[in-house]
C-alpha cells in the first residue's frame, strides 16, 4: 500500500494564494496613493533620521521585520473581498487630529506617529477585524521606527547619563581602582573619563526594546513570560552600557601607566570605539541567558492532568 507524500507548496504558489481579490487590490492601491500623498515628507524625514542619528539607525530594519511578521501570520490574512468595515473612520479621525496638531502646535514627532493610526485605519477599512487581527503585531512594531520627542529624549538621556556615571564609578571603585564622580565625569588616577550624552545608553535601550518586543512576538510562550522579556529591555541595556564604561575606565587606567611606551591617545580612541561595538554582544548574551534561565525555572506541564492527592486517596478507598 502506497502512502501519500505531503505536497510542498512553492513560494510562487503561496504568493498566488495570498494575492487579494481585484476589489481588495484596488482598495489597497487607492489607500497607498493617499498614504504616499500625505506622508511622503514624513517618510523622507524618517529615512534622514535613521541615516544621520545613531540612536535610530535600527529604524531601517523595523519595516523589514514588520513585513516578516505579516508573512509569518499569512494564514490569518483575509481573502474574501467586501469585509472591510466603517469602524476605520475613528482611526482616520485620530490621524486627522494628529496632523492638525502637528501643524498648529508645531510638534516635531506627531507627523511620524500619525503614520500608525493611518495604516491601522487602512487595514481595518479593507480587511475588517480579521485584517486588523492579522496585522496588529506588525503595526505595533512600527512604533520603533519613529524618533522620540525631543523633550523625552533629552530627559531620558540626562537621567541615563547620571545613572551610568554613578554606577560605573561605584563598580570601578569595587575593582580597587581609585575613582570619584564629579558631575558626568569619573576622575581616575591617570585620566578623567567623561560619560558623554552619547554614552548614556539611550541608543542601546531603544534597540533592545525593539529586539525584546520582536522576540516576544516570535516566541510561543505564555503572555506573562513574553511581557517579562519586554520588561527586561531597560535593565539589559543599562548593564551592557555599564560594562562598556567600566571596561573603558579599567583599560584607561592600565594604559595610562604605560604612557612612556605607547601612544595613549590612539589606544584610547581604539578602545572607545571597540567598547561600543561590544555592547550588542553583551546585551544579546544577557537576553539569551534570561530566556535559558526561564526555560529551566519554568517547566511546561504535561498534556495529561497530573494525579492529585485526592485522586490517590479515592483510588485507595475503592481498592
Amino acid at each position: 500500500m502506497e502512502t501519500a507524500t505531503p505536497r510542498t507548496t512553492s513560494l510562487s504558489d503561496e504568493l498566488k494564494r495570498l494575492m487579494p481579490q481585484p476589489k481588495v487590490l484596488a482598495a489597497w492601491l487607492v489607500l497607498a496613493i493617499a498614504f504616499s500623498w500625505f506622508h511622503w515628507a514624513s517618510v523622507r524625514y524618517l529615512m534622514y533620521t535613521w541615516w544621520n542619528q545613531e540612536d535610530y539607525q535600527h529604524g531601517f530594519f523595523v519595516p523589514l521585520f514588520s513585513l516578516y511578521l505579516l508573512w509569518l501570520r499569512r494564514d490569518m490574512m483575509p481573502q474574501s473581498p467586501g469585509r472591510g468595515i466603517w469602524w476605520a473612520l475613528p482611526l482616520f479621525g485620530l490621524w486627522a487630529v494628529m496632523r492638525w496638531a502637528a501643524i498648529f502646535f508645531n510638534y516635531d514627532c506627531i507627523p511620524e506617529l500619525a503614520l500608525l493610526p493611518f495604516m491601522a485605519g487602512m487595514t481595518l477599512f479593507v480587511g475588517g477585524w480579521q485584517g486588523l487581527l492579522w496585522a496588529w503585531p506588525s503595526l505595533t512594531f512600527l512604533i520603533f521606527m519613529t524618533p522620540l520627542p525631543a523633550f523625552v529624549q533629552g530627559m531620558a538621556s540626562e537621567q541615563l547619563q547620571r545613572l551610568a556615571t554613578f554606577c560605573s564609578c561605584w563598580m570601578i571603585q569595587t575593582l580597587g581602582i581609585p575613582a570619584m564622580a564629579q558631575g558626568n565625569v569619573i576622575q581616575l588616577s591617570e585620566k578623567p573619563l567623561e560619560v558623554a550624552r552619547a554614552c548614556s545608553g539611550l541608543r542601546m535601550m531603544m534597540l533592545f526594546f525593539a529586539i525584546c518586543v520582536g522576540a516576544a512576538f516570535l516566541m510561543r510562550k505564555p503572555l506573562w513570560e513574553r511581557l517579562l522579556i519586554v520588561a527586561s529591555a531597560p535593565p539589559i541595556a543599562v548593564i551592557a552600557n555599564l560594562f562598556r564604561i567600566v571596561m573603558t575606565g579599567v583599560i584607561y587606567e592600565v594604559v595610562g601607566r604605560w604612557s612612556s611606551a605607547i601612544d595613549v591617545d590612539q589606544v584610547e580612541h581604539i578602545i572607545h570605539d571597540w567598547a561600543g561595538f561590544l555592547m550588542m554582544p553583551v546585551g544579546l548574551a544577557l537576553l539569551l541567558a534570561e530566556t535559558w534561565l526561564l526555560s529551566k525555572l519554568l517547566v511546561a506541564p504535561p498534556p495529561d492532568r497530573p494525579l492529585m492527592v485526592g485522586d490517590m486517596l479515592s483510588r485507595q478507598a475503592t481498592d
